[in-house]
């Protein structure tokens, strides 16, 4: 995963959004590899709920950010 999330700035708002969807698909990758690493562990409950909602909230502003440039 890239250390830095660089973003055009000279590139337009649908452009800039693709780069987001991007960087999210990547960081959604990431964060999987670390919730299957904890549920390996055998994490406490807490820990994994906190850790489903987090996935679940990238996973939710990827498919908003996706509706908005499919429109």
């Amino acid at each position: 995963m890239s250390e830095l999330i660089n973003i055009s700035p000279f590139a337009d708002k649908e452009d800039k959004l693709e780069e987001i969807l991007e960087y999210l698909e990547e960081l959604k990758h990431e964060f999987v590899e670390i919730v299957d690493e904890y549920e390996s562990e055998d994490a406490d409950e807490e820990t994994m709920d906190v850790l489903t909602d987090v996935l679940d909230a990238l996973e939710d502003a990827f498919d908003g950010i996706l509706d908005i440039v499919n429109q």
